[in-house]
């Protein structure tokens, strides 16, 4: 991945209703019964396919209950519905990114939302901060903690996949992650009205889209999103709609898992149009590496014909850079081909 020389939210989106036939649906109920099984075996070779040509897929049967997902809505819905003043009394800052934010950037770019992020309970070994939540809602702290962790038990069965993949033992990455992971869960709520219409704003008075085109910076990405469509992922010159499926998340590969495979498998570049008829809302779990790992290509993928093609990246370091990216303008985001060799 080399800096970008043009915009690439200016460039067309495919001539087709959606990219269900091209990026694929996996069924990943055996990886967590018998991973040495000829249906995991399947499984794990559709991912490993899935990230290395589109960085995207959707799965089913991933152990992750609809009551949990339901009772996951509510919580989002009734936080958004809160009013302005009490959710900025948990706005996010500089120092602090958990919590509540409606002016955020990607690349410099202003997103038409809001959102709320938070992570593991206690103090983050990034930042050195820890969750804000809504006062009087007990229920809420709850529900999105349980729910960050079954994806981190999902995700850590999607990891083991990954690293199948690459011809590499199932737990080879475990240690990087497992207990000590920085990863994070973000709420998204993509209004039809600016939610900055009536603000001063400091930086792009016009938000054009949902989110602007980017790639996750952690290892991989999974997505709960609700029945409004407006995620799309790009390829060779066109945009495509990833298409809404219930009882489905949405996987997608970060940076990081990038530079580990050693551009083998692929950091998705995706973003999600501005809503002007219907609101959405969608839940991302970024599951990210511990804050002192330092990420490099894995010994599986290099040699004499394939060398290293990135320098070693700390990730804490690597992680803070980009959070402040989303806060303000600081300058370019740190992006991971600064790192090419």
């Amino acid at each position: 991945m080399q800096a970008e020389t043009q915009d690439l939210d200016q460039l067309p989106v495919a001539e087709q209703s959606s990219a269900i036939e091209q990026v694929p649906i996996i069924d990943v109920e055996y990886l967590f019964q018998d991973s040495a099984s000829s249906a995991a075996r399947e499984a794990i070779d559709q991912i490993a396919e899935a990230c290395r040509t589109w960085g995207f897929f959707q799965v089913i049967n991933h152990g992750i209950s609809n009551a949990r997902i339901e009772q996951v809505w509510r919580q989002t819905h009734a936080l958004f519905a809160l009013p302005l003043e009490e959710k900025l009394g948990i706005v996010r800052s500089r120092e602090n990114p958990w919590g509540f934010y409606n002016n955020e950037l990607t690349k410099n770019q202003r997103d038409k939302k809001e959102v709320f992020d938070f992570t593991r309970e206690g103090i983050d070994p990034i930042y050195g901060q820890s969750n804000r939540w809504p006062a009087g809602h007990p229920e809420f702290k709850a529900a999105m903690m349980g729910y960050l962790e079954a994806c981190t038990g999902l995700s850590l069965k999607l990891l083991e996949a990954f690293c199948l993949g690459l011809d590499l033992p199932a737990d080879f990455m475990r240690n990087d992650f497992a207990d000590r992971h920085t990863g994070f869960v973000r709420l998204n709520y993509y209004p039809v009205r600016d939610p900055m219409a009536d603000m001063p704003v400091d930086h792009q008075p016009v938000a054009d889209l949902g989110i602007h085109h980017h790639t996750d910076a952690g290892a991989l990405t999974v997505l709960l999103q609700d029945e409004v469509s407006g995620l799309q992922v790009y390829r060779d010159g066109f945009w495509y709609d990833i298409p809404t499926l219930p009882g489905a998340l949405v996987i997608n590969t970060g940076d990081m898992m990038q530079v580990w495979s050693n551009d083998i498998y692929k950091a998705a570049i995706h973003r999600v149009l501005a809503m002007d008829a219907r609101e959405r809302y969608s839940i991302p779990f970024f599951f990210n590496p511990a804050a002192d790992c330092k990420v490099c290509p894995l010994p599986s993928v290099i040699g004499d014909e394939s060398p290293a093609l990135y320098n070693p990246i700390e990730w804490g370091i690597f992680r803070g850079k980009r959070s402040d990216g989303d806060y303000a303008d600081y300058g370019s985001e740190v992006q991971i081909y600064q790192y090419r060799k």
